[in-house]
């Protein structure tokens, strides 16, 4: 029986532009904004090296002004500006799936067709655990380092079922939103776990938006867009669980991806199977997701990018923007 192979449909160059664009158009993570392109990023990735130093200018701050004089052996002193960096790291991930051709013979079907056509959904997923395994890192280091001036945390857990004051509320959010003070409008999204999602939605306070064609309602809450993913931290405790909600602004985090330089590949394995013959295929990804403000160490680093796991690290992250109010970015932790 003659069966269609993955080499017939897929043409590696012709997929990668359409595997891209499917992995945005698919992931709740590009539709809300978080991650804004930067085509800095993009222009390191293209040369070499493992880290990208991303100068910055701190504000002039707020002085008082000299009172002026008429008096000329009496003259004002000049204040200056100082700069810092910030860094990134690239990273460079991969994933692969293979069949067996008698396999998909007996099946009567081509099981590497499907991966084809779920290989964007894959990434899409892959990025979003991603940034959340980020927010949890930035958010650790925040919580050791600084004194947790980016937090708000309700629940606890104490035995029994936990009260409204230990439960998310929208007074809880709008504490957690005066972190940033007078620069909160910077905040417009919010990534909660589903037990959280759900809390609001039998309290009646979320939103259904439609997109503008109309074919996509996105949730809101107090105005902010609601990104829902079971990623978020579920801690365990002796009694409870407590949950973490995050209140991100748009941009927040920096973003760009280079494919490398082989980032698709169809390979047949023809001695495999006692000869039956494999195909694998291999998708390659490049690219750079960094929180603004917020520089990577590598103290807690192995290899040459980091996992999702070393991203949650809070050794690996450090605040080098001066103020709070300039990375907009916030947790609220409650027991659901």
């Amino acid at each position: 029986m003659a069966v269609t192979r993955l080499s017939d449909v897929i043409v590696p160059d012709v997929f990668l532009p359409y595997m891209l664009k499917e992995t945005q158009e698919k992931s709740a993570v590009f539709q809300s904004g978080i991650l804004r392109d930067d085509p800095n990023l993009a222009n390191f990735l293209r040369g070499g090296g493992q880290l990208i130093n991303v100068p910055f200018w701190n504000d002039l701050g707020t002085p008082e002004p000299n009172t002026s004089s008429d008096n000329p052996a009496s003259s004002a002193t000049p204040q200056k500006i100082t700069g810092e960096k910030d860094v990134a790291i690239r990273i460079n991930r991969n994933q692969g799936w293979s069949d067996a051709d008698l396999a998909a013979e007996l099946a009567g079907d081509d099981p590497m067709k499907r991966v084809g056509e779920r290989v964007s959904a894959y990434w899409s997923r892959a990025y979003q655990k991603h940034l959340i395994s980020v927010l949890k890192g930035v958010l650790a280091d925040n919580a050791a380092n600084d004194a947790g001036d980016m937090r708000i945390e309700i629940g606890t857990d104490a035995v029994g079922a936990a009260t409204a004051a230990e439960l998310v509320s929208a007074e809880a959010i709008l504490d957690t939103k005066q972190t940033m003070g007078d620069a909160a409008d910077a905040l417009d999204t919010l990534v909660m776990h589903s037990v959280v999602f759900t809390r609001l939605q039998k309290l009646n306070l979320i939103d259904l938006i439609p997109d503008s064609r109309g074919e996509i309602k996105f949730p809101t809450y107090l105005g902010y867009n609601v990104v829902v993913d079971d990623g978020v931290p579920a801690v365990a405790g002796t009694n409870r669980i407590k949950y973490s909600t995050y209140l991100v602004g748009k941009g927040a985090f920096g973003f760009a991806e280079v494919p490398p330089a082989v980032p698709v590949e169809v390979d047949r394995k023809a001695a495999q199977g006692d000869g039956a013959g494999v195909e694998e295929m291999w998708t390659r990804r490049q690219y750079i997701m960094h929180p603004y403000g917020i520089k990577w160490t590598s103290s807690s680093l192995v290899g040459q990018s980091p996992t999702n796991a070393e991203a949650e690290n809070a050794a690996n992250w450090d605040r080098v923007y001066p103020e709070r109010k300039q990375v907009p970015l916030g947790e609220l932790v409650t027991n659901g």
